[in-house]
C-alpha cells in the first residue's frame, strides 16, 4: 500500500537558506549542500528542495546568503527606513517580522533603540517583493509600509539624479 503522505515534504520553518556557514582556513564560508537541499534557519540540513516550498516563500538575499522566507501568517511588521545612506535604496533599511508576538521597542543605553518580539529581519532589494507577498498571503494591513517603501524609493530616485548630474 502506498502512503498518501509519501513524497510530501513537511514545511515547518519560516526560513530556508541555500547554504550554511562553515569554518575553513580561519574564516567563515557559505557552503551549499551538494544535493541542493536547503538549510532550515540557515543551520539545519533538510530534505527540502527549493521546488518543494509553497508559493508564499519569497526568494532573495537575506542573512548574507540566498534563501526563502515565508510571507504567510505574518502578524506584525515594523519597517525602519534609513535615510542616512542615500546611495543605496533598501540596503540599510530594516523590516522586522513576527509571526506571533508584537514587536516592541526598548532603549539600550548608548546604542539607541532596539526591538523585541521579531523572528526575522530583512533588508535590501527583497523588501518590496516580501511586502507584496505578505499582502497576498497574510491577513495584515500592509498599506502603511508599502507607502513608506514607495516614499523611500522616491527619495532615492531624487538623489540618484543629483549624483548622476555631478
Amino acid at each position: 500500500m502506498n502512503n498518501p503522505k509519501q513524497g510530501k515534504k513537511i514545511i515547518r520553518s519560516t526560513l530556508y537558506l541555500k547554504s550554511k556557514f562553515v569554518q575553513k582556513n580561519g574564516g567563515l564560508y557559505a557552503e551549499e549542500d551538494p544535493d541542493g537541499f536547503l538549510y532550515s534557519l540557515g543551520k539545519y540540513r533538510t530534505k527540502i528542495l527549493p521546488q518543494d516550498l509553497p508559493e508564499w516563500f519569497v526568494y532573495g538575499y537575506m542573512y548574507k546568503r540566498h534563501g526563502y522566507m515565508s510571507a504567510k501568517d505574518v502578524r506584525h511588521l515594523l519597517y525602519v527606513p534609513n535615510y542616512t545612506f542615500e546611495n543605496h535604496l533598501h540596503k540599510y533599511d530594516m523590516l522586522y517580522i513576527s509571526y506571533d508576538e508584537p514587536i516592541t521597542p526598548f532603549e539600550s543605553g548608548l546604542s539607541g533603540i532596539h526591538y523585541n518580539g521579531y523572528k526575522h529581519v530583512l533588508s535590501g532589494p527583497v523588501l518590496p517583493d516580501f511586502m507584496n507577498a505578505v499582502g497576498q498571503f497574510s491577513d495584515i494591513d500592509t498599506c502603511f509600509i508599502q507607502s513608506e517603501i514607495k516614499r523611500k524609493r522616491n527619495f532615492y530616485e531624487e538623489r540618484k539624479h543629483k549624483w548622476l548630474g555631478r
